[in-house]
């Protein structure tokens, strides 16, 4: 069956990292397969960089960061041999993504739909280096993966994609190796769109969906999920084996892992998720299973966080109506939300203003009557043992001893548990309990 390798920013990011990376497809792909490639380190930034310029009418800024892009991406190639070989796919796209930036610049404005449309061209870019440094066949993942027009976060209509990918199923099946671009979808118009965050893993894991793959790899610069972030924690080890819940889990409190949106599929389809580390192809690796590992009762398999969260306080007097509204304008504005938490005494409401907007519509909310408190963070404990075991949960919780908690969070998943706490305390807290709940517990299966 068809396997799937997608390689990052950084594992294409120099002429150094795409030799690992050909390593690794060469060794992980014999018999062929597909191989989704993100931009090549830097590039979405500065495309972005040079959108922003053109939208505030500043073409010779836009261009700047347009010929620093071009420069680097020469560089690797030649450093790589192989400008002649890309030459003739790059030219168009680089002219293309001119044209698009001095189209903004000449009207002032930079819209959604625009901004996809430049971004395409980088991973684009990376892709015909990527092909061509692989020894393999460039695909454009165009062809295949259909969206809604939701320019900047679109959606993909799972069946139309389906149904084109039966042709690259046949072909991969047949032992071809392709090269194809993340992050990016075509609209019903034929526009061209992005996925959002996420985008890149995400177009893997729905490609392996559609593909029927039996293995979809995930590499990064990280030896697989880990037990704990290691800046706190240096005693942070690999986990070997993890549910899908518990990676859905981390995902959600803040692990610098996968975007939920990449794991959905795997779901669905049942195939098989690897996280491993391009600057160490042998070391460990995560698998992530439809089927849930066997775990001791009780046991945690990982400490995550998110720091950033601001709360929102609403009297019992407000009813839900208010904080609700909150909820889902901060939610469109681009905020996460952590949890909405209602009692006697009140409605909490806790976020994460990830975006310019959605910091403008927290401090609207606030001037309007919500009382605010920022400088605080999420925590959850992570694992199937706590399926196993409800109570755990709250012999864990006992490792807090009397911490400044904020509120427990406790949504639908039943292999986790999270809480507030102040930023403050993540320094000392998180290797605290990451000793109590992970290192004094059974070696993860």
């Amino acid at each position: 069956m068809t396997r799937i390798l997608k390689f990052g920013g950084s594992s294409v990011g120099s002429a150094a990292a795409l030799r690992r990376s050909a390593a690794i497809v060469r060794g992980e792909l014999p018999a062929g397969g597909l191989v989704v490639v993100s931009a090549l380190k830097g590039t979405t930034d500065r495309i972005l960089e040079a959108v922003a310029a053109a939208g505030r009418g500043d073409l010779p800024a836009a261009q700047a960061q347009l010929s620093d892009l071009r420069d680097h991406h020469g560089a690797v190639a030649a450093e790589l041999g192989l400008v002649n070989n890309v030459r003739p796919a790059w030219g168009p796209l680089l002219a293309r993504l001119d044209q698009v930036v001095t189209g903004m610049a000449l009207l002032g404005e930079a819209t959604a739909r625009g901004r996809d449309a430049a971004l395409a061209a980088g991973e684009t870019l990376s892709a015909h280096l990527a092909a061509a440094c692989f020894q393999a066949t460039f695909r454009d993942v165009r062809e295949v993966m259909r969206t809604d027009a939701r320019f900047g976060k679109a959606r993909v209509q799972l069946p139309a994609l389906r149904a084109a990918a039966e042709p690259w199923r046949e072909a991969l099946a047949g032992g071809a190796l392709w090269v194809t671009q993340g992050f990016l979808g075509i609209a019903p118009d034929g526009a061209t769109t992005t996925l959002g965050r996420g985008g890149s893993d995400t177009s893997a894991t729905l490609l392996g969906e559609a593909l029927g793959a039996a293995e979809v790899q995930i590499w990064t610069d990280v030896d697989g999920v880990l037990t704990a972030d290691p800046s706190l924690v240096p005693e942070a080890r690999p986990i070997p084996r993890m549910s899908l819940g518990e990676a859905e889990a981390l995902s959600a409190f803040g692990a610098k892992v996968l975007h939920a949106d990449s794991l959905a599929p795997g779901g669905r389809a049942g195939f098989r998720l690897v996280v491993a580390n391009t600057l160490r192809p042998g070391a460990s690796r995560t698998e992530i299973l439809p089927v849930a590992p066997s775990r001791a009762a009780g046991e945690v398999t990982s400490v995550a966080y998110k720091e950033g969260l601001s709360l929102l306080r609403y009297p019992a007097a407000a009813g839900l109506e208010p904080p609700l509204e909150a909820a889902r304008r901060l939610e469109e504005a681009g905020a996460l939300r952590f949890g909405l938490v209602s009692s006697p005494a009140g409605t909490l409401l806790a976020v994460r203003p990830d975006t310019p907007a959605a910091a403008e519509a927290l401090a609207d909310l606030e001037a309007g009557g919500a009382e605010r408190e920022s400088g605080w963070a999420v925590v959850a404990l992570v694992g199937e043992g706590l399926r196993a075991d409800p109570v755990a949960a709250l012999r864990h919780l006992a490792a807090l001893g009397h911490e400044p908690v904020g509120g427990l969070l406790t949504g639908s998943s039943t292999v986790s548990i999270a809480f507030l706490v102040p930023e403050s305390r993540l320094g000392d807290l998180i290797p605290r309990l990451h000793d109590r709940c992970v290192l004094r517990s059974p070696e993860p299966a």
